[in-house]
């Protein structure tokens, strides 16, 4: 009887915990998202509005490294999206656009926001990826125990081998803040609050418009010919 209680415990655990799993799709005008909800991250859950993708990393700590005299304190988190074109348009790459802010004193401080933007076509078995460095520059000292804020973005753009009508687009972040170990005064911080991934799609004529492109092509081609006769 314990044993038979014992199975019917464990079973109900990995039903629960499967539940809690998902996989997620957000449909759009010209394409539909899909992600693993159980797989968000720092990032938290996005929304589309349009051909964008948008994040807000939120609560308490968010999406931060902190360093206080610490040494290197590092955050990272990445999420993945599945992209599928709907009828008559094609994936041709995404871009991407992030801020926050931060602020860092005190000798051997500082503060980095980094990472990769990953794009790869699904119509093709072992298509390409396409890579390209996300990084934010320009981070200015603070003076010393001033604790304000100064905004940061940064940007990156992939473009796929080939306009596909699904592909996949990776998002890597990173966020570090260091100073000297038991250094003191020192202070660094870096947040990331938004993240905007946009699709790139392009149209493709519907096959009647094909037929007319060939029926007027056709068309003069035979006047040509009527005026060489």
């Amino acid at each position: 009887m314990k044993k038979s209680l014992l199975a019917v415990a464990l079973g109900s655990m990995f039903a629960f915990g499967s539940a809690q799993a998902a996989s997620v799709t957000l449909s759009g005008s010209f394409f539909d998202v899909t992600y693993d909800d159980a797989l968000t991250g720092l990032f938290g859950t996005p929304t589309l509005v349009g051909d964008t993708l948008s994040w807000a990393p939120s609560g308490s700590p968010g999406f931060t490294a902190a360093s206080y005299g610490q040494g290197i304190n590092v955050t990272n988190s990445t999420f993945a999206v599945t992209v599928t074109a709907k009828d008559n348009y094609l994936i041709n790459g995404a871009s991407l656009w992030e801020s926050g802010d931060y602020f860092f004193f005190g000798d051997g401080s500082g503060v980095s926001a980094t990472g990769q933007l990953r794009g790869r076509s699904l119509d093709t078995a072992g298509s390409p990826i396409s890579t390209t460095s996300i990084a934010a520059g320009g981070f200015a000292a603070n003076a010393l125990f001033d604790f304000a804020t100064t905004d940061w973005t940064a940007t990156a753009l992939v473009t796929l081998d080939e306009s596909s009508k699904s592909a996949t687009f990776t998002i890597q972040n990173i966020l570090a803040a260091y100073n000297p170990p038991n250094s003191f005064p020192t202070a660094a911080f870096i947040e990331k609050k938004n993240v905007d991934l946009t699709i790139a799609v392009s149209a493709v004529p519907e096959a009647d418009t094909y037929l007319m492109m060939l029926a007027g092509l056709g068309m003069i081609g035979l006047m040509a010919k009527r005026r060489m006769s």
